[in-house]
């Protein structure tokens, strides 16, 4: 294990999304993805009518231990803190095409990243990489399901010299499906699935392997304003890490990690703005941080 490149990459821990959002995930190279571990879940298959969107998540994350493939602390003196705003503005326009009325949206995160181990430490604030896509959003009477298909672009601050990058310098082509089952008496189960192909990271000739990412959400309307949920996410890389053309570490470093929590979200009406806060615990982590992340969700109609 080389530390110094697997830190590199902990940045893309929190600076990208999937969807339009962006979470405390790693995996591949340095234990960073681009996917958005735990940022969605109430609601998460219902896309808004036509018209234009903003939405704001604001997210701690923090991890004081990196395990290794077998569940094993690897890196001694290991902590990250990362926190992050991201700006999400998400188009949906009167188009329908196959059935589903066509949409837009692009992401920017903000990225405030603290990086410690083995006595070396480093921290940086900057842009991190974008997320851009087009999709596609189907309605009927309890289901509601979107397909998108996003690339990650890795216009974020990166140098592989540093520990700590809010970019990942890598390409990502993302498909998304989002799907959601709403009854009248409040019952709201929801999930986002994605899987991530990534391009070489051409400053380490470090090629990352291929993940599936789930969120999830088990939730009831409890009073006519607020729903509480259980929520969580998982990622389970199906393909090995190659650097130089070789298979990285024993186990292709491949990543699984699953983590639990409750969420809260407060709206007054349909048409007005939602709050969502959440609390995530990774509580099974190899080759990943192992740690826990709030998040704070606005959105609202522009």
């Amino acid at each position: 294990m080389h530390f110094p490149r697997r830190l590199t990459s902990l940045a893309a821990t929190v600076a990208t999304l999937t969807l339009g959002w962006i979470g405390p995930a790693q995996a591949t190279e340095g234990g960073g993805t681009t996917a958005a571990a735990g940022a969605e879940g109430f609601l998460a298959g219902a896309l808004p009518p036509p018209g234009t969107y903003g939405l704001l998540y604001a997210n701690h994350y923090q991890a004081d231990r990196f395990n290794d493939g077998q569940g094993n602390s690897a890196i001694p003196g290991f902590k990250v803190r990362a926190d992050v705003l991201v700006g999400r503005v998400v188009h949906m326009t009167g188009t329908t095409l196959l059935g589903g009325q066509l949409g837009f949206y692009g992401v920017l995160p903000l990225v405030k990243l603290k990086v410690q181990a083995a006595g070396a430490s480093d921290s940086r604030t900057g842009f991190g990489d974008i997320e851009a896509a087009s999709l596609l959003a189907w309605h009927g009477p309890q289901w509601h399901t979107a397909a998108a298909l996003a690339v990650v672009l890795p216009t974020g601050s990166y140098s592989a010299t540093r520990m700590a990058n809010p970019g990942n310098n890598i390409t990502t082509l993302r498909p998304v499906v989002v799907a959601s089952y709403l009854t009248e008496s409040g019952l709201d189960l929801s999930t986002k699935l994605t899987y991530s192909i990534n391009r070489k990271n051409s400053d380490t000739d470090y090629k990352s392997g291929q993940y599936l990412h789930a969120d999830f959400n088990a939730g009831m309307r409890v009073a006519p304003a607020w729903q509480v949920g259980l929520q969580g996410y998982l990622i389970h890389q199906t393909t090995d890490d190659r650097q130089n053309g070789i298979t990285a570490g024993p186990d292709g470093n491949r990543t699984r990690v699953l983590a639990l929590g409750p969420a809260l979200r407060w709206q007054t009406s349909p048409a007005a703005p939602s709050v969502e806060l959440r609390w995530l615990k990774e509580i099974r982590a190899r080759n990943h941080t192992k740690g826990d992340a709030l998040w704070l969700k606005a959105v609202w109609a522009l």
